[in-house]
């Protein structure tokens, strides 16, 4: 494989869990990453908690993205391709290694609760400081773990050629020929300081290694089939997949105490160090180069937003509606609005509880549609402080974010006042893309300039800092009221 050169591009897919996106970059054309083109996601809830997808329709999404990039680069002259493929992880995909077959059954995916009475069978596993020794971190119990889907599978027996993919593995498979994975795709399932999969899982669940792909690095060559189908170069190689929480902390580019949230669908918050932080009871701790991380994903984020716009105002949730509603309530004084719990699907870090539910509280017949928007921006944020404060957010020079709702210049101001922190805002939309290529670039060695991302700073608005420092500890009284 030649050095990367005016000739060489990295393409990055990132399946999420609503929108399936691919940007390419490349030196010769854009000093950032370029985006082709997103197509949505679709999803089929359950009333026993299932919340699920099936394959083929991504694998449509994807090629009909890499249809769309074969003219591109062919337009451009590349000679040499780099594929990276993110996505949502701690789905259940059962394949048939035998026949290589893609998966035709609708999958769980991390969404999905009905694994709910493996919880028990989980904690007997995991529980009281033994996860940090199976896995190297603490895992809390929770239904969105690979490992509780794989407990309760057992249940119905495993087949004996069955391989358990993520999305991004399938994919690869179709792609490239092999079982194949990055070591962040299997969270749960892996000591993340070995980043092998964890014996003492593998004996509980009866199972070996050749029930999982195995994890590698290094790319392989995609498939000549597949290269002459979207008229990619000759020289074009595909990494395994990784998890995208992994590749957006990439795109941050994070120093020392720095914190971080992702904010997207569900959001993410932790902190990166240069030096081995201390382990936190209710968040994962991980080896991140070149250093570590904290972190806990959460289940609230701009879904709690987009439930209330389309549920409750019947409005649809598109950004010029979003924008619309964050610039009336900007007009609210936020001493006047109700205190939202937001949790339509439980929650994950700090409480680690699917059984909690949202509710509002000090509703009055005074308050509008916008005091009750403006409530739920405020609830994200207060749920993401209690996540810091267990963090600590004392240490922390300031806080990084990106991904799609840290555009909400309102969302913003009210994150960093309830945090009292300042924020630094990504200018890169596309960070789980923008920090594939980063991770490509570093793996293969390569000389080429990385993708510009710059930052923007939020500062907390001084006369809401005390206002929502005290509304937030009437949230913490009446979410105990809910056993959070």
């Amino acid at each position: 494989m030649d050095k990367a050169s005016d000739r060489t591009a990295f393409a990055a897919l990132d399946i999420g869990t609503s929108q399936v996106k691919l940007g390419v970059y490349c030196t010769q054309i854009s000093e950032r990453i370029v985006l082709v083109n997103n197509l949505s996601n679709t999803l089929v809830h359950g009333k026993g908690g299932e919340v699920a997808t099936s394959y083929a329709p991504v694998r449509e999404k994807a090629f009909d993205l890499f249809r769309e990039l074969g003219p591109f680069l062919k337009q451009h002259r590349i000679r040499q391709l780099f594929i990276g493929i993110c996505g949502h992880v701690s789905s259940l995909i059962e394949a048939d290694r035998e026949n290589g077959v893609p998966p035709q059954q609708p999958f769980p995916i991390w969404l999905d609760t009905s694994s709910y009475s493996s919880l028990d069978e989980y904690r007997g596993l995991m529980d009281n400081g033994r996860s940090r020794e199976i896995i190297g971190t603490i895992l809390p119990a929770g239904t969105n773990w690979l490992l509780t889907k794989l407990l309760h599978r057992r249940k119905g027996g495993f087949t004996p050629n069955a391989v358990f993919l993520q999305i991004g593995d399938a994919l690869f498979y179709d792609l490239c020929g092999a079982y194949h994975t990055h070591f962040s795709s299997q969270i749960s399932m892996v000591n993340l300081r070995r980043r092998a999969y964890a014996p003492e899982l593998l004996r509980h669940l009866g199972i070996d290694e050749s029930f999982f792909p195995s994890i590698r690095d290094q790319p392989l060559p995609m498939q000549e089939a597949r290269k002459k189908q979207f008229d990619f170069p000759a020289e074009t190689f595909v990494f395994p997949a990784m998890a995208d929480l992994y590749t957006s902390l990439y795109g941050l580019r994070l120093q020392d105490r720095e914190g971080f949230m992702l904010a997207n669908t569900s959001e993410q918050a932790g902190a990166f160090y240069s030096q081995q932080p201390r382990q936190l009871d209710r968040f994962l701790s991980i080896v991140f180069q070149p250093g570590f991380v904290n972190y806990g994903s959460t289940n609230t984020g701009s879904n709690i937003v987009h439930w209330f716009v389309e549920r409750v105002l019947k409005k649809k949730g598109t950004p010029v509606t979003l924008q619309q509603l964050s610039r009336q309530a900007a007009r609210i004084d936020p001493a006047d609005t109700p205190i939202v719990l937001p949790y339509l699907q439980g929650e994950r870090a700090p409480l680690w509880n699917s059984a909690l539910t949202a509710s509002m509280y000090e509703l009055r017949s005074s308050h509008t549609h916008l005091h009750l928007f403006r409530a739920v921006l405020e609830s994200i944020a207060f749920a993401r402080k209690q996540c810091f404060e267990e963090i600590g957010t004392g240490a922390l020079e300031l806080i990084k974010m990106g991904g799609g709702s840290s555009k909400n210049e309102l969302w913003n101001t009210i994150r960093a006042s309830a945090l009292n922190k300042r924020l630094a805002i990504a200018d890169e939309k596309e960070l789980s893309l923008a920090g594939l290529v980063d991770h490509m670039i570093e793996q293969q060695g390569e000389t080429a300039t990385k993708p510009a991302i710059n930052f923007s700073t939020v500062e907390p608005r001084t006369e809401w800092v005390e206002i929502y420092e005290e509304k937030y500890q009437r949230f913490i009284r009446y979410q105990r009221l809910l056993g959070g």
